[in-house]
């Protein structure tokens, strides 16, 4: 469908838009630096460890504002950690995570890299009842100004193209709803919807 340049081109793209689909609507000012997303999240407990392993290979079709391109996750072993790199990268994109989906950002919500959304750690905490809540801001000189309060919340079971699925609903203060189904043994994305965009597994 794409060549390499094209491919390229559209993954940076793609990436772009993710990045300001999850500042949810907030605008950066040019006097802003260097302006880094924080999360102020309810504990969590987990009822699994990571279920990726080394060797899974997960590929995703993004489509947003009618823009398409696959992307390519692939697992390895790292030094204390597995790590979750993008195929398409030139740069070796990745995040390297602990037995409780953890990056060194200890961060439930997301990772340092916030593009990756085949797995978030606050997916090994799912179960029918499971709630939780945090709230985004955005520092910049040490400044914190409050983006959303947000919250997340299973609201069925069900069967999704040939796996058991956790429905997710996630809801923020800020903007519309988005909803996720969540591979009941992976704990991995199989599909998102939200305003504007769909990113679904294709192939496993």
């Amino acid at each position: 469908m794409f060549d390499i340049g094209t491919k390229n081109t559209t993954l940076v793209a793609v990436i772009i838009l993710i990045g300001i689909m999850l500042f949810s609507g907030f605008a950066l000012k040019p006097q802003f630096d260097d302006p880094e997303i924080i999360f102020n999240e309810e504990p969590l407990e987990k009822n699994v460890k990571l279920q990726i392993l080394p060797g899974d290979e997960y590929k995703y079709s993004y489509l947003i504002n009618d823009t398409g391109v696959n992307i390519t996750y692939r697992v390895m072993s790292g030094s204390g950690c597995t790590i979750i790199y993008m195929q398409e990268s030139a740069n070796f994109t990745h995040v390297c995570l602990d037995e409780w989906g953890m990056d060194s950002t200890k961060s439930n919500s997301t990772f340092g890299n916030m593009a990756f959304l085949l797995f978030k750690p606050w997916m090994l905490a799912l179960d029918d009842n499971w709630k939780w809540n945090n709230s985004k801001y955005v520092k910049y000189d040490k400044i914190y100004n409050h983006i959303s309060d947000n919250q997340y919340r299973v609201m069925r079971r069900e069967n999704y193209s040939g796996r058991m699925a956790f429905v997710v609903e996630i809801s923020s203060s800020k903007g519309p709803s988005e909803y996720q189904w969540i591979d009941e043994e992976k704990r991995i994305l199989l599909k998102t919807i939200g305003e504007g965009y769909v990113v679904e597994l294709v192939t496993q």
